[in-house]
């Protein structure tokens, strides 16, 4: 599990570097490092505003007694897609800037959702912090 997460990361990088590399070669290193700025600043901005309004949603739904499943799914997407746009590099910009519009963030939430559906049918649980049982 962690070599093949190695993997990806290292994968991932070479991509990463070489896109940016393309695109210094159209348009000039300055205007690349422009760019990786601009959407890194856009990945805060939207990082920073949509996070209360998510909040805020899921804490409406249940006051109305519903579970809050489409408002943490769409919190989680937004979440990551914010991420991708902090991260340097036109791939993982490319992908943050499809999961942060409303109009194409649909497919990150069913990936999301299929992911999630596939984990629990077989079983498996996904916990952010061990439990420290004896």
């Amino acid at each position: 599990m962690t070599a093949s997460i190695v993997l990806i990361f290292l994968i991932a990088s070479v991509i990463e570097l070489y896109s940016l590399m393309w695109l210094a070669s159209l348009i000039s290193i300055m205007n690349t490092i422009s760019l990786v700025m601009f959407t890194m600043l856009l990945g805060v901005i939207i990082g920073r505003g949509y996070g209360p309004e998510w909040f805020d949603k899921m804490q409406w739904s249940l006051r109305a007694g519903t579970l809050p499943a489409d408002e943490v799914v769409t919190g989680a997407v937004m979440n990551i897609g914010s991420r991708f746009l902090l991260t340097p590099g036109m791939v993982t910009d490319v992908l943050g800037l499809i999961i942060t519009f409303p109009k194409t963030r649909f497919i990150a939430k069913y990936v999301a959702l299929k992911i999630f559906k596939s984990k629990l049918s077989r079983g498996e649980n996904w916990f952010f912090f061990k439990d420290k049982a004896p």
